[in-house]
């Protein structure tokens, strides 16, 4: 697809002026054919076209020896080559036929107003009220009558959303008419309802008489992404004002991917077979918050059963439906490649392959370490190295070694790959590398921010190999007292490669005296002291379930699920890792204190905790406090319950919910009373330790580098503000990475429950929601939403418990239930679907030890874990 911009009004060979009488448009038309003259004239090879869609401009070019054709007949030409060009001209060939066709107001997005049958009280036959002139907005915002913001669906829904307006006040907005055709992300303006009861009948009205009763409705139950999205935005309800949307003032429309209703589905909601058009869909989206969209093809019956991508055109008052048109075939339904694809492209995951400009930039497959590379270099290749890293892992970014020193100290050092000795500022590669700014990984597959022959080879800390390194060293007391603190670029040459599991095996092998089983049995003393004075200066031990799955050797299909454990030797890296972020930290703060990059992690939402800290107060825990990160790590380690051992980690899940996002920000930007990270109880803390899968950790090494005087601070860590948009570029990418490998984690359970069939599991109530119960099913280590129907239950949220209207039945927080649980994809979206079933009594609990050891068994069975990776 090449294409190129010819200023033909500033070239005098096809200048033309415009003659007395003549038209604008005219003189416009004589241009071109001149234009296309003059290419004639000095292009060999190409045939010109000049394409019109003006028959006077068609004819006059013809006349004058061109080839000109019409938009149409291009398409027709070049069908062959590619036979899905011109879906957008399906609609618009018929319009020149002169035949227009019989179809229903749902299904003609772009009819004009006397054509369509009025559903509202509307005169001119608008389906929606017309949005406010730019005048009349900017007035109203003045005058604080109207409001602007962003509009967020809730979860599950494309009816009911909220505006956040100046930061603070929300204003709920409901309902297809209040809506009036703005979509999740746009930016709104809203005015508050006095009377909304008189839209929302309105509003029923218009959903009456709708031929499709089921628009931008879903039975099906939100799933664990959905949930997580939604705790992370959430605030209290309360009596938030109603509002209606009078104006968008942009836009915040995408690819979308998704499928097309049947076509048997769509001919029940016709009114007869006569009135069926084949090439009227009704595409349904993948993300339930987006209303459906009417797309018209001339490809449909190609189109059943895939995935596809749509874009919107349009959506005019006139219309239930926003109109678009499809782009792209990604492939089959259900099928894993394919719907993992849907997640990496709903997320704005880039998954191009590298270009020849980013292959250019890397050093030659066969690399080795030269005089030129080792220059300024300590050598650490004598000294005893080794890696720990999930099973199967060949990305190894980091490396750690402990030696003995004469005096009884330790030196330990954690040895990182020296990504910016091969990623430059300012070139190829590191453009792309600052677009992607991660590594992202789902639960089979990894979409990488650097190209594999860094990531996997030339930068990984392999074994047995020579390998270049940005190295943090210090030297420890026997009680893990940091006497001394240096860096520098290394050289090493590490030992093994070994998985968190081999590294265990050793430590707990008497038998094993071996060098490097030494090396991690003295750095997991250290680190179990570094980990104790951590946790007593108040940082916090969150649970945060991560599913792993079992998958088929074959077919890659998940064949078990499970609850995600650390062994002791996480907990030694995770240590290092934490120690060696937070001397960079300082290092480059006392440096560059207007330019450094770190990360910062607020104080948790007051008023959430407040709530949870009322929730247990009724179940007997008074003494749960919050005032600082110490007041409650100690109040989660006393959150327990002697006949409940899973009780202290729904607990810490449920604190979780309450925490704000860690982010990445400039030095410059902020007081420094902010910088502290809450969560780790680090007054400064950056990512240092993983530069082949972040980019901001590259960034790090830069400024490591200018600090030691071993480079100068590149041009892009100079400014303020150019550090701080790619930080928030990094920050939303970073989201997004974790929105998409949790939505992986959904599709896999959903996968494994489609396979095995309806399971039914005991499951814990950690919230009570307007629609039902929000639970936890500890065998499977998923999270889900249990609908609660209104004629048997009435569903109390603010005093957070459900009150069965037939029996004596009460379900409050912590309560045990027994759930099913089972596949449902009716709407073309992977659900997994919880449903309850009953309480269970005390006496039926499952004995907690019983299901650990249960579940260890199963995991021994498992391939290795594609989703374990490090987080720091």
């Amino acid at each position: 697809r090449k294409f190129y911009v010819f200023p033909n009004e500033f070239f005098r060979e096809t200048y033309v002026e415009r003659l007395p009488q003549e038209s604008q448009n005219d003189r416009n038309d004589r241009a071109i054919r001149r234009v296309a003259h003059w290419y004639r004239r000095h292009i060999v090879g190409p045939e010109v076209v000049l394409l019109t869609d003006d028959k006077a401009c068609q004819g006059k070019a013809t006349s004058d020896g061109l080839l000109a054709l019409r938009a149409a007949e291009f398409v027709a030409k070049m069908r062959k080559k590619f036979p899905e060009a011109g879906e957008k001209l399906a609609l618009r060939d018929e319009e020149e036929d002169g035949e227009p066709e019989k179809s229903t107001p749902s299904a003609t997005p772009r009819s004009h107003p006397q054509k369509r049958k009025s559903f509202v009280s509307a005169t001119d036959g608008s389906v929606y009220p017309a949005h406010l002139k730019g005048s009349e907005v900017e007035q109203g915002l003045k005058e604080r009558r109207l409001f602007q913001g962003m509009l967020r669906m809730h979860m599950n829904t494309c009816m009911h959303g909220s505006v956040t307006c100046a930061g603070t006040e929300e204003i709920e907005v409901s309902g297809r008419l209040a809506l009036n055709r703005a979509i999740d992300g746009d930016i709104v303006v809203v005015e508050k309802l006095e009377d909304a009861e008189a839209l929302e009948r309105a509003d029923k009205r218009l959903r009456r008489e709708l031929p499709d009763p089921d628009f931008g409705k879903s039975d099906a139950q939100p799933s664990t992404t959905d949930t997580i999205k939604e705790n992370a935005t959430a605030t209290t309800a309360g009596d938030r004002p109603k509002g209606r949307v009078v104006g968008i003032l942009k836009r915040n429309w995408r690819e979308y991917c998704g499928s097309l209703r049947p076509l048997q589905a769509e001919r029940q909601r016709e009114s007869g077979p006569g009135v069926y058009n084949k090439s009227d869909r009704v595409f349904i989206p993948t993300d339930s918050r987006l209303p459906n969209i009417m797309i018209q093809t001339r490809h449909s019956t190609n189109l059943e059963n895939k995935r596809i991508v749509v874009v919107l055109d349009g959506w005019d008052r006139f219309s239930h439906y926003p109109s678009g048109h499809w782009t792209k075939i990604l492939g089959d339904v259900g099928d894993r490649n394919v719907e993992s694809m849907v997640i990496l492209h709903e997320h704005g995951v880039i998954t191009r392959e590298f270009s020849e400009s980013v292959y250019r930039c890397l050093p030659p497959a066969h690399w080795q370490p030269g005089p030129a590379d080792l220059k300024g270099r300590t050598d650490l290749r004598d000294i005893c190295i080794c890696s720990v890293d999930p099973p199967g892992c060949k990305d190894i970014d980091d490396a750690v070694s402990c030696e003995p020193l004469p005096n009884g100290n330790f030196r330990v050092g954690v040895h990182i790959a020296d990504v910016t000795h091969f990623v430059h500022p300012d070139t190829a590669i590191d453009r792309e590398a600052a677009e992607r700014c991660t590594t992202v990984y789902l639960v089979e597959r990894r979409t990488d921010m650097l190209p594999g022959l860094l990531t996997t080879d030339i930068c990984s800390l392999r074994g047995k190999v020579e390998r270049l390194t940005f190295t943090v060293l210090w030297e420890m007391t026997p009680e893990a007292e940091v006497v001394d603190t240096s860096f520098c670029k290394a050289i090493i040459k590490s030992r093994e490669a070994l998985s968190y599991g081999e590294a265990q095996a050793r430590i707990d092998d008497p038998k094993d005296n071996s060098e490097i089983t030494t090396c991690l049995r003295n750095l997991l003393k250290l680190t179990r002291q570094i980990r104790a004075r951590r946790v007593d200066n108040g940082a916090l031990e969150l649970a945060s379930q991560e599913v792993r799955f079992e998958l088929d050797s074959e077919t890659q299909d998940p064949t078990d699920v499970a609850e995600y454990q650390q062994r002791e030797t996480n907990k030694l890296i995770e240590e290092l890792m934490l120690l060696a972020n937070q001397a960079v930290a300082t290092k480059i703060l006392n440096t560059f204190p207007m330019f450094g990059v770190l990360r910062r992690h607020p104080p948790p939402k007051d008023e959430q905790l407040k709530s949870l800290q009322n929730l247990l107060a009724k179940h007997g825990l008074n003494d749960f406090k919050f005032g600082n990160n110490k007041e409650l790590s100690e109040s989660l380690q006393k959150a327990v319950k002697a006949e409940d051992p899973f009780f202290n980690t729904l607990v810490r899940i449920m604190t979780t919910r309450c925490m704000n996002q860690a982010v990445y920000f400039c030095t410059g930007e902020l007081q420094p009373a902010l910088y502290a990270h809450y969560g780790l109880a680090m007054e400064r803390y950056t990512h240092f330790t993983s530069p082949i899968r972040r980019y901001a950790d590259v960034l790090v090494h830069r400024l490591l580098a200018a600090a030691l005087g071993i480079a100068t601070l590149p041009e892009q860590l100079q400014s303020k503000a150019t550090i701080a948009e790619q930080c928030e570029k990094i920050n939303v990418k970073h989201r997004s990475s974790q929105f998409a490998s949790r939505a992986s984690a959904d599709l896999h359970t959903f996968m494994f429950f489609n396979k095995k069939g309806q399971q039914s599991a005991e499951a814990v109530v950690t919230r009570i929601r307007r629609s039902g119960m929000q639970v936890n099913v500890p065998r499977y280590g998923i999270e889900g939403v249990v609908a609660m129907p209104e004629e048997d239950w009435e569903v109390r949220e603010e005093e957070q418990y459900i009150q069965s209207k037939k029996e004596a039945g009460r379900i409050e927080i912590f309560a045990h239930i027994m759930v099913s649980i089972e596949a449902d994809n009716s709407d073309f979206r992977n659900r997994t679907n919880i449903r309850f079933e009953r309480l269970i009594k005390d006496g039926e609990r499952e004995k907690y030890k019983e299901v650990e050891e249960s579940r260890k068994q199963v995991q021994k069975e498992m391939f290795p874990d594609l989703l374990e990776r490090e987080a720091n």
